[in-house]
C-alpha cells in the first residue's frame, strides 16, 4: 500500500517536472494563472486580406498595443505579452500591417521549445499539402532562416539549434 501511494503522488509530480510533455503543460499552466491570453491561430492559413479589427475580434483576450511609424514590416505595428501558441508557451506576439492588411506576424517562445514549434511548423504545413497538393515540400535553408511556403506567405524559423545571440521567434510573411 505504502509503494502505491508513494507511486500515487510522485508520479504525476515526477512527469510533471521530468518530462518534456510535463514540463510544457506544466508553463502553460502557469501562463494561464499569470494571466495570459493564448494565441491559438493556424497560421499557415493567414492571409495579408486580414486586419486588424478582424483580428481584435477573432482574438479578443489579446490586448495589442498599437503604434504608427514605417519600418520594413509596413506602416503599422501591434504587441502584445501572451502566454501561448497552439498549445506551446509563447511571451509575446507581434502583428505588422501595411496599409490596413497583415504583413508579417512575430511569435516570441522559450528557447527550449524552438524544436518543438519546428515540428508544429512542419506537421501544419504536411497538413496543408496533403489537402491541396501532394507531399509537402522541404523548407528552403538560406543564411540559416528555413522558410515554408504556405497559402498567403511563408513561415520562417532559424533553421537548427539557437545560438546565443538567436531569438526564438516563429514569423509569417505575406
Amino acid at each position: 500500500k505504502t509503494v502505491l501511494a508513494l507511486v500515487a503522488v510522485l508520479g504525476p509530480i515526477v512527469w510533471l517536472m521530468f518530462t518534456e510533455d510535463g514540463q510544457r503543460r506544466t508553463d502553460l499552466v502557469l501562463m494561464s494563472i499569470l494571466g495570459r491570453p493564448a494565441f491559438d491561430a493556424a497560421l499557415e492559413s493567414f492571409t495579408d486580406r486580414l486586419t486588424e479589427d478582424r483580428l481584435r475580434a477573432d482574438f479578443p483576450a489579446i490586448e495589442l498595443a498599437c503604434t504608427d511609424g514605417e519600418s520594413l514590416l509596413g506602416d503599422r505595428s501591434c504587441e502584445a505579452r501572451i502566454g501561448s501558441f497552439n498549445q506551446y508557451p509563447a511571451s509575446e506576439l507581434g502583428l505588422f500591417f501595411d496599409g490596413g492588411r497583415l504583413s508579417a506576424v512575430k511569435v516570441l517562445y522559450p528557447r527550449a521549445y524552438h524544436a518543438r514549434i519546428r515540428g508544429w511548423v512542419e506537421r501544419r504545413v504536411a497538413r496543408l499539402r496533403e489537402v491541396s497538393e501532394g507531399p509537402p515540400p522541404a523548407p528552403l535553408v538560406n543564411g540559416g532562416v528555413a522558410a515554408w511556403p504556405v497559402t498567403d506567405g511563408a513561415l520562417l524559423l532559424k533553421d537548427g539549434d539557437l545560438g546565443p545571440s538567436d531569438e526564438p521567434a516563429l514569423l509569417w510573411l505575406s
